[in-house]
């Protein structure tokens, strides 16, 4: 009774307002509010307790819908939206729990006032703020209205994807990089993340078919081969691996793949094909100072140690500042 009494005597007073409808049912409170704001038309924390309310309340649609009459209704009021202020309001619902007014007032109010050129570069800086200061669920919706108008950026997919990983869950996590590589198919980075995040969930199949739909979008990516390789022989599959880079190699893979189709020879055993391999990628990349390492420490291991010379020297023909060459050959 003090407070409908406050309210009558002092309707100007916007904590009055508040403090009855917090004591209220539902219902009343939502006449309260109406009430109040008839009278402070101006006042955005009556906004904001309404979308509260109806979160509170479990109307899940009816939450957006109220930030955003309530942000359209103070501009008609001719009120300036101050969009730093909404971002710590935004910033106060999560800390109250309400996270779909949080996710709201972010939505209808991150981009007032900012230029179309500076709105990436100023979204993501708003968001790295808010998880510095802990806001994760603010700065997931400043993402999450970023890439809803910047959709095939994928800086932004990437932050996105960081701060699922830092703060969110597997399934959060899982569900931006669904989404990541979706709108963005030929991002090589995107992919590779998926991939990794994967892998080391320790669901290695989920890891390998990811790489198979990176295949199909990038087939040219050597990268995307590399991680695919790097699964199956750090898995105790070296068939698998073999296999992988021989596809790699036939699609015109450069020295990086060679090499490590050297390396798995030589895990393997299969000295013969590891120095095939190597005199073969050689005619290729001569000036490629690794694979010259390769076959001299090769030849040197098995004992042919005037081999080893001799590949060293021709190494130093094709690269003649290598350090490491001119110090393998003089540790011969």
């Amino acid at each position: 009774m003090l407070l409908h009494r406050a309210v009558e005597c002092c309707p100007l007073h916007v904590e009055l307002w508040l403090a009855l409808a917090r004591l209220e049912t539902y219902d009343q409170a939502r006449k309260v509010l109406n009430k109040a704001r008839e009278k402070l038309d101006k006042e955005p924390a009556i906004w904001i307790t309404a979308a509260k309310l109806e979160e509170a309340n479990e109307n899940t649609q009816s939450v957006s819908k109220t930030i955003e009459r309530g942000v359209e209704s103070l501009q008609r009021e001719g009120l300036d939206i101050d969009r730093e202020a909404w971002l710590k309001e935004a910033e106060a619902a999560e800390r109250a729990g309400s996270v779909l007014t949080c996710h709201a007032i972010v939505k209808n109010t991150i981009g007032v006032g900012v230029d179309d050129e500076d709105r990436k570069r100023t979204w993501i800086a708003d968001a790295e703020e808010c998880t510095k200061r802990g806001s994760i669920e603010t700065a997931r919706a400043i993402y999450a209205h970023a890439l809803s108008v910047f959709v095939t950026k994928k800086s932004i997919w990437l932050k996105a994807a960081q701060l699922e990983k830092s703060h969110g869950t597997r399934e959060s996590l899982e569900a931006v990089l669904v989404k990541a590589v979706k709108y963005n198919p030929k991002a090589e980075v995107l992919w590779l993340m998926h991939a990794k995040e994967k892998w080391l969930a320790g669901d290695v199949p989920a890891a390998r078919a990811v790489l198979q739909e990176a295949y199909a979008a990038i087939p040219v990516s050597e990268e995307i081969w590399l991680a695919a390789f790097k699964i199956e022989f750090e898995n105790n599959e070296p068939e698998r691996a073999r296999m992988l880079l021989t596809k790699a190699r036939e699609r015109g893979g450069a020295e990086r793949v060679w090499m490590k189709s050297a390396i798995v020879e030589r895990e393997l055993g299969n000295l013969n094909e590891e120095r095939r391999l190597l005199e073969e990628v050689l005619k290729l990349f001569p000036s490629f100072f690794k694979l010259w390492l390769m076959l001299g420490q090769m030849e040197d291991r098995i004992g042919r140690g005037a081999k080893a010379k001799e590949v060293y020297e021709n190494g130093l023909k094709h690269c003649p500042g290598c350090i490491p060459l001119w110090l393998s050959l003089a540790n011969l």
